[in-house]
């Protein structure tokens, strides 16, 4: 077992083919799905500001307008109207309400391959 060691010196092309493959894969991964967590911050902190209003005296339809509303001024057309109230739960329980935004997004990757992304936020 002679080994040489000024023959051993980093990686062989092909690794380094196939290392910037990968890379550049996940990238493209990355700036696939990277939109619906931004649109997802933005339902999250979409639904911190519900928090600052009186949520108790306040009807579902109320609340769920306040929600939308808060939605288009961050420029985010995830909901309409009909389909906020699918997405959206409202739990009222002792004086106090809970709000769950359960939605999925779906994005093409290529061909019949798509990435599917649940999302689920929260308050009380």
């Amino acid at each position: 077992m002679n080994i040489n060691k000024h023959q051993q010196r980093g990686m062989s092309g092909t690794a380094i083919v196939l290392f910037i493959f990968i890379f550049i894969f996940v990238l493209w991964i990355f700036f696939k799905l990277f939109p619906f967590y931004m649109e997802n911050w933005a339902v999250a902190n979409s639904l911190q500001e519900l928090t600052e209003q009186k949520l108790a005296i306040q009807l579902d339809d109320q609340i769920q307008r306040s929600f939308l509303d808060n939605l288009s001024a961050k420029d985010v057309e995830l909901f309409d109207p009909k389909s906020v109230k699918q997405h959206v739960t409202i739990t009222r329980y002792e004086g106090n309400v809970e709000i769950v935004v359960k939605y999925t997004r779906i994005k093409p990757l290529m061909g019949n391959v798509s990435l599917s992304v649940d999302f689920e936020n929260s308050i009380k």
